[in-house]
């Protein structure tokens, strides 16, 4: 009998051994996991610089007062109306307007496109700082409708190299 303990004790760890050697390993790597979260990865977030701002029709006013910096080529103000209606595919808009303001330092122009295709159904002229548009005839023909599109602007240097651009979204009624 005292040859089978010895097998026993010599070649078998104990159950308490093993709990104790997995709760150790269990510690260690919860350990490393508090150091990495709390200390390391802190250490790698980049810091954001400025804040976004959802521009809502309650609160645009509020924004446009509040910006006290003088504009940059990096921004751009736009006065315009946002809601056109044609009295058919080939006419004029009745209700349109857009005018690059004296704000600006860009001259600026801008696309009309279908967010389903992005085919673009109106290109612009340049619009100079200061000046405006209050007639528009679409490019493309459109079906009698209404139509959610998206208005892209481009910021253009003085040789009309495009610097950047800024997109909102207009509605525009086909009524024939």
């Amino acid at each position: 009998m005292s040859q089978t303990n010895n097998k026993e004790n010599g070649k078998k760890p104990s159950a308490s051994l093993i709990v104790a050697i997995v709760a150790i390993v269990i510690v260690l790597v919860l350990a490393a996991i508090l150091v990495y979260v709390l200390f390391i990865r802190k250490e790698q977030k980049p810091e954001v610089q400025g804040k976004a701002t959802i521009v809502t029709e309650e609160n645009v006013q509020e924004i446009i007062q509040s910006v006290s910096e003088p504009n940059t080529d990096a921004s751009y103000t736009v006065t315009m109306t946002n809601e056109w209606t044609f009295e058919d595919g080939k006419a004029s808009a009745e209700d349109f307007y857009v005018k690059n303001t004296e704000n600006n330092s860009r001259t600026v122009y801008f696309d009309l496109l279908l967010p389903d295709t992005n085919e673009v159904i109106y290109s612009s002229p340049y619009i100079p700082v200061g000046e405006s548009m209050n007639t528009m005839t679409l490019d493309k023909e459109l079906e009698a409708g209404d139509y959610n599109v998206i208005m892209t602007y481009h910021l253009v240097d003085d040789k009309k190299a495009e610097l950047t651009t800024v997109s909102v979204t207009v509605e525009i009624h086909i009524l024939n």
